[in-house]
């Protein structure tokens, strides 16, 4: 029986929405060494009324949360992610965490999942117009026998403003079955962000 055995290949990039709503990705960048990974999809309900009365029910995602558990995350990292203040003193930089969450830019997050085979994934994913929630850190004595610490960062995807050419919907994102027959488009699936409307493109060949 298969079992998510593994995670790997932990990857942001910033995303840019232009005037026209069209949505443009920066460089894909490793966030850092990833150990666990959890997904949590929120489902909202909307009942559709006729003659005043309740005909249908409407299912729907309305956002994914997911947690990485990782390493010690870079603090220019961090800074990124939380949209933070950057101030220069001498040659070194600071990072002042900013007081609200409007400075915080949309990411969209890749990552690779196994199933016990830790040469090749089993599940590729992107996932799209994301918001870091919250980066947690947690550090212990140095005292002998302490154990490793890490971070875990959380992280929400909403559905995209507009839905995307070739699906016609929203999808807040796309996860890509691996096997033996296309364990050659992991490494191009990660050297970009890969969106319903350029799997294709950038997949194919």
């Amino acid at each position: 029986m298969k079992q998510y055995r593994g995670c790997s290949r932990l990857v942001y990039s910033i995303e840019t929405e232009g005037e026209d709503g069209t949505i443009t990705y920066g460089d894909v960048k490793q966030l850092a060494p990833v150990k666990s990974v959890s997904r949590d999809i929120t489902s909202d309900n909307e009942a559709v009324y006729a003659d005043n009365t309740a005909q249908q029910r409407v299912y729907g995602a309305t956002s994914i949360t997911r947690s990485f558990e990782t390493t010690r995350i870079a603090p220019e990292v961090v800074a990124e992610l939380l949209g933070d203040t950057t101030l220069e003193i001498g040659t070194a930089k600071a990072h002042l965490t900013a007081p609200n969450g409007s400075t915080k830019p949309y990411i969209a997050v890749g990552y690779a999942l196994y199933d016990g085979d830790d040469t090749t994934p089993c599940e590729v994913v992107w996932t799209y117009h994301a918001l870091v929630n919250s980066i947690s850190a947690s550090s212990s004595t140095m005292d002998d026998g302490t154990g490793s610490e890490g971070q875990t960062v959380e992280i929400t995807s909403f559905a995209p403003k507009k839905p995307w050419t070739t699906t016609g919907k929203r999808n807040l994102d796309l996860g890509l079955p691996i096997d033996s027959t296309n364990a050659t488009m992991v490494d191009k699936f990660f050297a970009q962000v890969v969106t319903p409307d350029n799997a294709s493109t950038l997949l194919g060949a």
